[in-house]
């Protein structure tokens, strides 16, 4: 019992430790020192770029245009607005995404002493999707550029230029960000960009992705930034993810540079609830902490860090950056070895290492990957949430149980595998043989992936050296156990942080039993305990613990899925529209059905299929006045040009094209990658008023191209009923308030005689 008691301390300490070192900064006021950066001074900006939704083409877009440009103006900064029409591309399996719209990017350059050295660049944007006030995302990132960008200014003439670019269209597919790189001469002068960005509406800022070659760059940032959020397998692991920030052109652009997120209350993200209220005050503060430092050292050295092979890297607990060449891992991993070695000689020369107990403890990873896993997928679905980032906002809005949650799971895996170990064979061989299995392990990651080798090398690391000085668990002396259980703390709040981001970030809980086993490696003695006698151990306390932990885990999950997450700071999101389609009008919705949904609605509803968003879930909305779709087509060789003049509350044109023969598409006047025949084409251009907006379809021979569309429009048609009460703990999503699609489709003749 002693053991187990000393085991719930440890754990305690480490939450503690990771708690404190993922806490957010409390914000500096407004009457903080001129050259350091203030939180206080930056909610000014985000108060009013955060008052309300702002996308592309909207009259709110306009007004935090005009004010930005202002602030900048008041900056000595002689602003001006580049204006492009800009489409973005991607393929995606066999079918082909693409949005456009006319963006207007503000520029601005703080003038440097050398003119002729490469501009430093701060970037974010200040579009929002639609119906998303935008606290986070990106109201603070161009909050804080504004306040870095001061912030320098207060230190004196930089050596160097540093520009100012607020991006437009970032939330269509980095459009504004496309049409700077592309056009803009000032992109030329560039040669470090730190942009900023958020995911959610709190939690601390990570730096999470740089460019390549970026050993200069890492080590500028360690030296620099003040309480640091960054490892190596962050940008490892992002550039096999789906998203992309505006610093992904500038990446193709060659650029180096950092960037720069926070991604806690995800809740919040693409959200109504992103407001400044709910916005945490202290993220804000800790990016400009975090950017604020490399910024000043880029700004005033003539020389930008030199591009060098990429380090491996990480924080611990943001008291600083550990960096270093994957070549010293190898280094890291012969001392892990030569640690080894020494916790092994007292149990060997105790005889009280058995080729079963290395056997047992070499398979307690696998394992605990397997078992821990398993139990982790299963109490993710005990929760009743689906996969998705739509399905997954019940369990963000009450994320810290959630958390809880499947950490008990993976902590009631870990001390059963051990405990399981601990019965079958005695635990000092066993510990040896799950370090050694631990350091085989690392070997293979550091010769394939030597960037992400620190999460294993370090804990394989840091056990090995409680191995070390406990003898494999055989010394009774207790200054070394005492440092034992201090490295114990160390190491297993380190693994919470890395189990609080993928969860968080990535909703991968079974990936929590691959931090189970990095805590269990300094763990180890105080689950399995070791026996001066030359028998297993029979303590039972430590399994009935693990039974019972699982037990409140898995209660904790199925409480979820039987109670409502929904309240008034997190309000369930609803989708209410009118769909005029075919001559027939709907009440229709894109969201779940619930109560107020159904009310809505007003009667069975149906699916309406076979138009893009769809399926919705409608019925029948009779004494609307039908408007006709604004969508004219006119012929010319090999097929036919699709043409609309956007109107004062039209707001975007979705299109859905395919056809059994390859086309040709030129969305306005950007020539689009050929589709092949038997996929789509799935198009947006978010609209200006009064803007004009052709779609060239043709292809080389002959065929049918089918064109399903909707056109979103603001406002409630003619003749519908008004929408029922929303409760408190309701909001509506999408864009504010409900509006209209105009749906259809049309067949149109292709191809050359």
């Amino acid at each position: 019992m002693r053991r187990l008691a000393a085991l719930f301390i440890c754990l305690a300490a480490a939450f503690v430790l990771f708690y404190a070192g993922s806490a957010t900064p409390p914000p500096a006021p407004v009457s903080a020192p001129p050259k350091d950066f203030s939180a206080g001074r930056a909610l000014e900006d985000i108060s009013v770029i955060g008052r309300a939704p702002h996308p592309d083409g909207s009259a709110d877009l306009e007004g935090v245009r005009a004010y930005l440009m202002g602030r900048m103006a008041a900056m000595g900064l002689d602003p001006r607005i580049q204006t492009a029409d800009s489409v973005h591309s991607r393929g995606f399996g066999h079918d082909l995404f693409a949005g456009g719209a006319r963006v207007r990017n503000l520029i601005g350059v703080l003038p440097g002493r050398n003119p002729n050295l490469p501009a430093l660049a701060l970037m974010a944007h200040y579009d929002t999707v639609p119906g998303s006030p935008g606290a986070a995302d990106d109201s603070a990132g161009v909050a804080s550029a504004l306040e870095i960008l001061r912030s320098i200014a207060a230190h004196g003439r930089p050596e160097r230029d540093v520009a100012l670019i607020i991006t437009d269209g970032e939330e269509q597919g980095l459009l504004g960000a496309q049409a700077f790189f592309d056009r803009d001469p000032l992109a030329a002068h560039l040669g470090f960009v730190i942009n900023m960005e958020a995911r959610g509406g709190g939690g601390r800022a990570a730096m999470f992705q740089t460019g390549t070659e970026d050993g200069g760059a890492i080590r500028l940032f360690a030296r620099t930034s003040r309480r640091p959020d960054s490892a190596s397998l962050l940008p490892f692991i992002y550039r096999y993810l789906p998203n992309d920030t505006d610093f992904t052109v500038a990446l193709k652009s060659g650029l180096p540079g950092y960037n720069l997120a926070f991604i806690g209350r995800q809740f919040d993200y693409h959200s109504p609830s992103s407001t400044v209220a709910a916005l945490d005050k202290g993220s804000v503060q800790h990016m400009g902490d975090e950017a604020l430092g490399p910024a000043l050292a880029l700004a005033f050295s003539p020389a930008l860090p030199a591009r060098s092979p990429d380090l491996v890297y990480g924080d611990v607990f943001g008291w600083g950056v550990i960096a270093y060449s994957p070549v010293q891992g190898w280094l890291l991993i012969a001392l892990a070895a030569v640690l080894l070695v020494v916790a092994a000689v007292p149990a060997v020369r105790a005889r009280r290492v058995r080729r079963g107990g290395l056997l047992i403890g070499f398979g307690v990873a696998p394992l605990l990957l397997i078992v821990g896993g398993a139990l982790l997928f299963a109490a993710r679905g005990l929760t009743g949430s689906g996969s998705g980032w739509f399905a997954y906002r019940p369990l963000l809005a009450r994320f810290p149980e959630f958390e809880a949650a499947m950490a008990l799971v993976a902590l009631g895996a870990l001390m059963g595998v051990a405990a399981f170990a601990g019965r079958r064979g005695r635990a000092n061989g066993a510990w040896l043989g799950l370090l050694g299995f631990s350091l085989v392990a690392t070997i293979v990651v550091q010769a394939l992936a030597p960037l992400a080798a620190f999460l294993l090398a370090w804990p394989t690391l840091v056990g090995a050296l409680c191995a070390a000085l406990t003898g494999t668990g055989l010394v009774r002396a207790r200054l070394p156990r005492f440092l034992a259980a201090v490295l114990a703390v160390l190491a297993t709040a380190w693994s919470l942080g890395f189990f609080h981001a993928f969860l968080e970030g990535l909703d991968m809980a079974p990936a929590g039993a691959l931090f189970a086993w990095t805590a269990l490696l300094s763990l180890c003695p105080l689950l399995a305990p070791v026996e001066a006698a030359d028998r297993p151990s029979r303590d039972a306390a430590v399994p009935f613990a693990a039974f019972l932990v699982l037990i409140v885990g898995f209660g904790l999950a199925l409480h979820l899925r039987l109670s409502s997450p929904w309240t008034v700071r997190h309000p369930r999101a609803v989708e209410p529209v009118i769909v005029e389609s075919g001559g027939y009008a709907y009440r229709a919705s894109l969201a779940p059905l619930d109560a107020w949904t159904a009310r809505f609605l007003g009667g069975p509803a149906k699916p309406l299929r076979d138009i893009p968003g769809g399926p919705f879930l409608a019925v029948s909305q009779p004494g609307v006045a039908i408007t006709a779709a604004p969508l004219g087509q006119a012929p010319v060789p090999g097929g036919a040009v699709l043409s609309t003049r956007f109107g004062a509350g039209d707001r975007s044109l979705d299109l859905d094209i395919s056809a059994q023969t390859p086309l040709h598409i030129v969305l306005a006047g950007h020539r689009l990658p050929d589709l092949p025949a038997g996929s789509h084409a799935h198009l947006r251009w978010r609209a200006e008023p009064d803007e004009r907006v052709d779609i060239d379809i043709t292809a080389d021979r002959k065929g049918m191209a089918t064109v399903a569309y909707d056109f979103a429009q603001s406002g409630w048609p003619p003749g519908a009923a008004p929408i029922p009460p929303l409760p408190a703990d309701h909001m509506i999503w999408g864009d504010t308030p409900p509006g209209t699609l105009l749906v259809g489709s049309m067949s149109l003749p292709v191809g050359r005689p």
